[in-house]
């Protein structure tokens, strides 16, 4: 079959055969579409927990919160109850403040006003707001992600908007009485918190951020091996491309198995059970609970070496000691807008920054 070992199917339909297989997401379906694959090793990666929090030492497993997410409209009339208390972070008479992060309500993470956000044509008569819960109320209010029963709904609702009213010093019923529409989602699969860090990157020149088995021609690649971000998430899928095609150009050169990356040891012996990698906890994760947050709009931040084990920084200006959840010097775990990775030059410059031209502020 000229080395096609991957074949796509759903239900008895068949989509094709392939050379190679990505797995691009996580959770219980990235667990359940390899649990029947000879890649035991991989699989066994994806085998996922739900948890608001990790142990000290990172757990056995991948672990990923759930949160809620409410996205709702108030009457705008002159100015809501929300608005006002916006208007009061901004600098003088500039609108340039849309995302809020809460610490003063444990039950709520983060407020964005999508109406600012956005740079189209506004209706003047409403405002459109985005509420994240923190992963500890996601736990406890937990259900049936796709069918949340209309009880719980109505439950989760009432408390998170009641809770954004406490939070802002707001009268009971200032914004949940102006709401004309809203749509809530549980976010069941949401951040890890914790990512997989790899010890046998060494043996491949220092490559890490993502999962490759070269036996099976399948890899892994998401914010659970590099950051807990959006931009993790890209920089691991570009140096999986990367690697994959360096793989094959080169393979002729190399046995198989020897461009395999971030595999973990299933041998029985005890001593190795974290020879090749394992699972630590992401600071920023469990700080935020929303992941990794720029400290800025002009931030630099820098994706972690496979030593880094797990530190968050952030660097502005590209250098000096990490800012925001990171503790300690030179590179390590970043945040939702980019690191610097190994690799030099070209496609391998692994800085991002963040291009917002507005700003976030925090209500503590």
């Amino acid at each position: 079959d000229g080395g096609l070992q991957w074949e796509l199917r759903a239900g008895n339909k068949s989509f094709g055969k392939f050379h190679n297989l990505v797995i691009s997401h996580n959770g219980k379906c990235a667990d359940r579409i390899m649990s029947r694959t000879p890649a035991k090793a991989f699989h066994s990666l994806l085998r996922t927990k739900f948890a608001p929090y990790v142990p000290q030492w990172g757990g056995r497993e991948m672990t990923l919160n759930s949160i809620y997410s409410l996205v709702f409209a108030v009457k705008s009339d002159d100015a809501s109850p929300i608005s006002k208390v916006v208007s009061n972070l901004c600098n003088q008479d500039k609108n340039d403040v849309y995302t809020i992060m809460i610490k003063n309500e444990p039950t709520l993470r983060l407020l964005s006003c999508n109406s600012l956000k956005h740079h189209h044509a506004q209706n003047p008569n409403f405002e459109i707001y985005t509420l994240l819960s923190s992963p500890i109320f996601g736990k406890q209010f937990k259900g049936p992600q796709e069918n949340l029963p209309l009880d719980l709904q109505e439950k989760v609702v009432m408390k998170m908007l009641s809770n954004l009213e406490n939070s802002f010093k707001l009268e009971q019923g200032d914004v949940s009485n102006s709401v004309v529409d809203l749509k809530l989602q549980l976010w069941g699969a949401a951040v890890p918190m914790n990512t997989w860090s790899s010890s046998s990157s060494s043996n491949v020149g220092g490559v890490d951020g993502f999962v490759y088995d070269a036996t099976y021609g399948v890899g892994a690649a998401g914010d659970w091996i590099l950051d807990p971000s959006i931009a993790g998430a890209w920089e691991s899928g570009r140096r999986l491309a990367d690697w994959m095609l360096k793989h094959h150009e080169e393979s002729d050169k190399k046995k198989g198995g020897e461009w395999s990356v971030g595999l973990p040891d299933l041998t029985n012996n005890s001593n190795n059970k974290e020879k090749n990698g394992k699972f630590v906890p992401s600071r920023v994760a469990l700080e935020s609970g929303i992941g990794s947050i720029p400290p800025s709009p002009n931030s630099t931040f820098e994706f972690p070496t496979s030593s880094d084990d797990g530190q968050s920084q952030r660097r502005q200006g590209g250098g000096g000691r990490g800012r925001g959840g990171g503790q300690g010097r030179g590179r390590g775990r970043g945040g939702r807008g980019g690191r610097n990775g190994r690799g030099g030059g070209g496609r391998n410059s692994n800085r991002a920054r963040s291009n917002n031209d507005r700003t976030s502020q925090t209500v503590s």
